[in-house]
């Protein structure tokens, strides 16, 4: 997978957002779920304007199919109030992804995935509560994608929107294996601050 020089995947579907900022050092990768049906209506949603500025820099739907919205030299509104590594406000020094999925609303899930829903306790805390599962092909277009942001963009760290906002975040929540990902991308498993 390559990025070209206007900060584009090649060879992905664009649906453009416009507007954000110049975001010319971006430290972070930040992994969230939509909490929505498909990817492609996450991305109808924030051309409206009850999205009140969300966006984010690529979806990725179930089947794998990776949508770029807005280049990587440009912030989106993915982070909100966050903190890492002694960084406020993770929109100005991240590029995010948004993986088509319901998260912990099992009713939507069960509506759009035909995998079983994953049982599991959520790392920041609270009940064990259903999940929808990540299929393997999206996994594996967020692998590749993952890899060559932090390839081109020398980026310090992958991690979860549970991460950099734990009191109000649980995405993308215990049905995707970050440490995986992490290792994928040259980072240890485990997530420490």
């Amino acid at each position: 997978m390559r990025i070209d020089a206007n900060h584009w995947l090649e060879g992905v579907k664009r649906d453009e957002l416009t507007g954000g900022s110049n975001m010319p050092i971006r430290r972070f990768l930040v992994i969230h779920f939509t909490s929505g049906a498909s990817g492609q209506s996450s991305i109808n949603f924030w051309k409206t304007p009850a999205a009140k500025g969300a966006s984010a820099h690529l979806v990725i739907e179930r089947d794998g199919t990776v949508i770029q919205c807005r280049p990587f030299n440009r912030t989106c509104g993915h982070a909100g109030k966050s903190r890492w590594k002694g960084f406020d406000g993770l929109n100005s020094c991240s590029i995010g992804i948004e993986l088509a999925n319901a998260g912990d609303n099992a009713k939507l899930a069960a509506r759009w995935s035909k995998l079983p829903l994953v049982k599991a306790k959520h790392k920041n805390g609270g009940p064990i509560q259903e999940w929808e599962a990540y299929p393997e092909a999206q996994v594996k277009s967020c692998e590749e994608v993952a890899k060559a942001l932090v390839a081109r963009y020398k980026l310090d760290d992958v991690i979860g929107h549970e991460d950099i906002a734990p009191m109000r975040k649980n995405d993308p929540g215990p049905a995707l294996d970050m440490g995986k990902l992490r290792v994928a991308c040259g980072f240890p498993e485990q997530i420490t601050k």
